[in-house]
């Protein structure tokens, strides 16, 4: 007996085109996975003989700017600050773990007395998937050589090529949005009206967005009956948005028009984090806390705690725990994931009995749930993983990570048609760091 096994999806690969401060196209670098490294083809012209640093730049800006090391626009200072994943906060060698060293530190390219160069290396250090992923990033050339131990940028001098990383062969589409301080988190659609809507973790503002011209409105300001963040999100079939308001502790209903309906507040107590929501077709509405080991329930616009995990298998820890939340279509079944042990639970509504459908999963944030398919937007990771689950729910297989076109903490996900929409929330900036604007959701076809 045969089955049919769905392709291996091809290799990853990206393109840069090496352009100078005029714009004109001198050099392209490429970009391959391979199992855990990426092989790298860099070729330049024009450059004077001698050795020039490399590096991999942390936003995908070809663009003058402001160079913090001297406090002056450059050329290509758009682009910002080496690419740092492991937060090392250091430049070091090529060789250097990523803890000690920025993952951007690539090594020299030669150019002979003709003005071309050319360089082709294999790396551990970055890939174009996962939390060290360079999609939507910048390469690029200086002008002297790497001294691979001076900080910012082995004081190899002016930036003088550039070119952004991007993935080939891969159609995607943003969705812009307008405030320097969105941090995108959650989001939801309408599909009655084709709006999307999504809102700030850090100020609590809501936005609708039209999924089909891309216009953008404020649809809610921060504030409102006391919401400062707005983070997972739901349309009920009334088409009122449900807002998890993380550590306010409430859940804030809003009208088709934006007006507010209801702020279902939990009983005070230390630390509330309540972070996501999934609707169920009794009307029922279940919120995940983070903090707080509880399940919440909304009935009859009132909620209530509906299940004490303590007495459950999920254990929480320090962090993030239970996050995204999404019922099953007869509504038997939630499946929640904890995102600080990247493990994924299913959860019976009637007998509340509590299942582990299987690890792997860290840094898993919002789900979506397509058939037996589903997706989980891994923030940190910068991935959205698909996931295929068994008929009851109970156990699932890990079958592919999809890093779009190079996603920065995607924290959750619809589907739009036949797409998928994340947010891209730069959470990790939220506290510290210069978050890379403007904001954007980022569509792209199911997969």
């Amino acid at each position: 007996m045969s089955m049919n096994m769905p392709a291996a999806p091809a290799p990853l690969s990206a393109t840069a085109a090496l352009r100078d401060s005029a714009g004109q196209v001198l050099g392209q670098a490429t970009f391959k996975q391979t199992g855990m490294n990426v092989q790298m083809t860099v070729t330049v012209s024009g450059l004077t003989p001698g050795q020039h640093g490399m590096h991999i730049h942390e936003y995908g800006r070809c663009t003058p700017g402001v160079d913090a090391a001297t406090n002056t626009v450059v050329a290509f200072g758009g682009a910002g600050g080496h690419f740092d994943p492991g937060m090392s906060r250091n430049h070091d060698s090529p060789a250097a773990d990523d803890k000690y060293g920025h993952g951007g530190d690539l090594p020299m390219i030669t150019v002979g007395a003709d003005g071309n160069g050319s360089a082709s290396f294999m790396t551990q250090k970055v890939s174009l998937t996962s939390m060290t992923g360079i999609l939507n990033r910048s390469i690029v050339v200086h002008a002297m050589a790497d001294d691979y131990k001076s900080d910012p940028s082995g004081m190899s001098g002016a930036r003088e090529r550039c070119g952004i990383i991007t993935r080939d062969n891969f159609a995607a589409r943003d969705y812009l949005l307008p405030g320097a301080q969105d941090f995108p988190e959650g989001i939801a659609y309408d599909a009655a009206r084709g709006l999307i809507f999504t809102g700030s973790a850090a100020n609590g503002d809501i936005y609708a967005v039209n999924a089909q011209s891309g216009q953008t409105s404020l649809f809610s300001r921060g504030g409102a009956l006391g919401r400062a963040s707005a983070l997972g999100m739901k349309v009920d079939t009334q088409g009122r948005l449900w807002v998890a308001g993380g550590a306010t502790g409430a859940v804030s209903v809003l009208s088709p028009d934006g007006s507010p309906v209801a702020t279902l507040m939990t009983p005070p107590s230390p630390n509330p984090y309540l972070n996501d929501l999934a609707a169920a077709p009794d009307g029922s509405v279940y919120v995940t806390d983070s903090t707080r080991p509880m399940l919440w329930r909304v009935r009859d616009m009132k909620i209530e705690p509906w299940l004490d995990l303590g007495q459950t298998p999920i254990k929480y820890g320090p962090g993030i725990n239970l996050n995204g939340i999404v019922a099953t279509p007869n509504g038997r079944y939630l499946l929640t994931v904890q995102l600080n042990t990247g493990e994924l639970w299913r959860i019976d509504t009637r007998s509340k009995a509590v299942t582990r459908v299987m690890g792997g999963l860290m840094h898993g944030d919002g789900l979506l749930l397509d058939g037996r398919t589903l997706y989980v937007a891994r923030n940190a990771d910068q991935v959205v993983s698909k996931v295929q689950l068994s008929a009851d729910y109970a156990s699932g297989q890990m079958i592919l990570e999809e890093p779009a076109r190079g996603l920065r903490y995607p924290s959750t996900l619809i589907m739009v048609g036949g797409d998928l929409v994340s947010t891209q929330s730069q959470l990790d900036k939220l506290t510290g760091g210069t978050p890379e604007t403007p904001f954007k959701l980022t569509r792209f076809r199911k997969f």
